[in-house]
């Protein structure tokens, strides 16, 4: 491969290493002025940090960076699309974390670690494993157990959903769920909700119940692949959502998503609820907000269980495996996780995953959350279910908390029919769930 010439900042002697390196299927390891790396990422707060640093990399290595955004549900359909039909349209993918089990299932992505990327210990454990597959604890799926387990995606959005509450009002959070509702009830009152509830359909309602049905000791699937969602703790998980704090909450819960959460907290409308670390400063505390210093963040409060289990929502980048510039693809990876491009990456609005990063005090007063999620991943947090089918599943289990949130059924009901429509949907899938 032809020896390219150096460009600025750059050495001959790297340009010469990084030249020489291949990735696999025969790609192209080449950097430098020639190269273009084409992204696909979500248009949203999540690549705002990406975007500030691309124009970086390239004046520092001469790669160029294409940035192609695509909203939430239409990048994950585009991107199973195109993995599919082995295209070599992108060289670099960010991918939300329950997407892994899909991509990972039809061997979507390439190896890092051959590649050159290496795991350390300033980024916690929990960020690695969500980025390799098979799961490297929990259920495996049955297809996937005999597959060699591999670092397919590096974290570049830290994201752990979190608690928040208006601490001018109470100085210190709840420290567990009892608390969060003895607050609600004493704060609730017209035109300010005790409790914000991310109450749409799917994914929404979804992301604001699984922390509270994992902390109250529920969940949808046991070590085996069994449907669990009708049992005793996470039926309780499902009165509490849906009958007791919709009783403390804003009109129509069942209508209200991130974006509408956020505006009723920094107009000054809302007592408590979770969030994710992207919408603080974008949202909750951006431009326009009525509440900027008088609202507090710390994990996600403990439940019955006597456990207090945030979720992971971390978006990653993976190198996909039709690539033909992989290796150049896992040297921008490489760059994105030193500590000082990390920092960069915090000061333009990125969300980092370096617990040295998180804990420098110097970024602290900008990002008030940013311990709370260090100590978040440390904890650790779950994920969400590791199966191709959690997208499916995910749809069911949203689509009946969403009726029970309009009025339209019980608790029992959201339990009894998500559970029927899960065991069905999984066995078909191939998985041993009993009946």
């Amino acid at each position: 491969m032809q020896r390219m010439k150096a460009v600025a900042f750059l050495s001959a002697m790297a340009i010469a290493l990084a030249a020489c390196g291949g990735g696999n299927n025969g790609a192209s390891g080449a950097s430098g002025g020639n190269v273009t790396l084409t992204i696909a990422a979500v248009k949203g707060v999540e690549d705002t940090g990406l975007k500030a640093l691309a124009p970086m990399y390239t004046q520092k290595t001469g790669v160029k960076i294409k940035i192609v955004e695509a909203p939430y549900a239409d990048l994950y359909t585009k991107l199973v699309n195109t993995f599919q039909a082995h295209q070599a349209t992108y060289d670099l993918v960010m991918m939300d974390d329950p997407w892994m089990p899909k991509f990972g299932t039809i061997d979507a992505l390439t190896p890092l670690e051959p590649l050159g990327v290496q795991k350390d210990t300033d980024v916690a454990q929990v960020v690695w494993d969500v980025g390799t597959w098979p799961p490297p604890r929990g259920p495996v799926p049955p297809s996937e157990k005999n597959k060699q387990k591999a670092l397919l995606g590096v974290t570049i959005v830290g994201n752990v959903e979190m608690f928040m509450w208006r601490k001018d009002i109470t100085p210190t959070g709840p420290k567990s769920y009892d608390e969060v509702l003895s607050n609600a009830k004493a704060q609730n009152k017209s035109n300010f909700a005790g409790y914000i509830i991310r109450g749409k359909a799917t994914n929404p309602v979804v992301a604001d119940f699984l922390p509270i049905l994992w902390s109250f000791g529920g969940d949808v699937f046991d070590e085996n692949w069994n449907v669990v969602f009708d049992n005793q703790q996470s039926l309780a998980a499902v009165k509490f959502l849906v009958d007791d704090l919709k009783a403390v909450a804003q009109t129509g819960p069942d209508t209200t998503d991130a974006a509408e959460r956020d505006q009723k907290m920094a107009s000054g409308q809302g007592y408590e609820s979770s969030t994710w670390p992207g919408e603080i400063n974008t949202a909750v505390l951006g431009p326009g907000s009525t509440v900027v210093g008088k609202v507090g963040f710390e994990p996600i409060p403990q439940g019955p269980s006597g456990k207090a289990v945030g979720m992971m929502g971390n978006w990653m980048l993976g190198v996909p495996k039709d690539s033909k510039n992989q290796q150049a693809a896992a040297d921008f990876i490489k760059w994105m996780l030193q500590k000082d491009t990390q920092t960069t990456y915090a000061q333009n609005g990125g969300i980092p995953s370096r617990t040295s990063v998180l804990k420098d005090s110097s970024l602290q007063t900008a990002n008030p959350y940013f311990s709370v999620l260090a100590d978040a991943l440390q904890a650790p947090p779950n994920w969400r279910p590791r199966t191709d089918q959690w997208n499916a599943v995910e749809t069911i289990i949203g689509t009946e908390l969403n009726k029970a949130l309009a009025g339209q059924q019980s608790a029992q009901d959201v339990v009894t029919n998500a559970s029927k429509q899960i065991r069905s949907l999984m066995k078909q899938a191939g998985y041993p769930t009993s009946q």
